[in-house]
């Protein structure tokens, strides 16, 4: 009676760090999550369509000069690209080059940045596209 009461115990202590596991999973995309939000809020010159939900990246860092965004759009392809084109002009972005294949890329520079976005179908929805946006400040020498 005593190994059966023993084993119990012990097959109970190692839920308690599983739970710690998930509970720092969380936490981190938690974080991670809210600092995506805070960088996009202070992009207030790049259009993003609505109704776009983001990607998270599981492998998200802020140690580079480069900000990285994702997102699932309801938007084809096509779509995404006449709505990038139309909405950076009138942002202030000027378009440098396009490059379509089965992505598309799109190259914008502003007065003391550049940003490229990324233009591909979902996998998942034909007529839905994933986005990605990558801004870089400019360096000057």
């Amino acid at each position: 009676m005593f190994c059966l009461l023993l084993s119990s115990c012990t097959k109970h202590q190692s839920y308690p760090q599983k739970n710690n596991v998930d509970e720092l999973l969380i936490d981190s995309k938690n974080e991670t999550l809210d600092t995506i939000i805070q960088q996009e809020a202070m992009l207030v010159d790049i259009p993003i369509p609505l109704y776009d939900e983001r990607i998270i990246p599981s492998d998200y860092t802020t140690e580079t000069d480069t900000l990285v965004f994702g997102y699932k759009s309801p938007l084809s392809q096509t779509q995404a690209i006449q709505f990038f084109m139309n909405q950076m002009e009138r942002y202030g972005w000027q378009h440098l080059v396009s490059f379509d294949s089965a992505e598309v890329l799109l190259q914008f520079e502003s007065p003391n940045r550049y940003c490229t976005v990324i233009i591909k179908n979902d996998d998942h929805h034909s007529s839905h596209s994933c986005i990605f946006i990558y801004v870089k400040n400019q360096v000057i020498v």
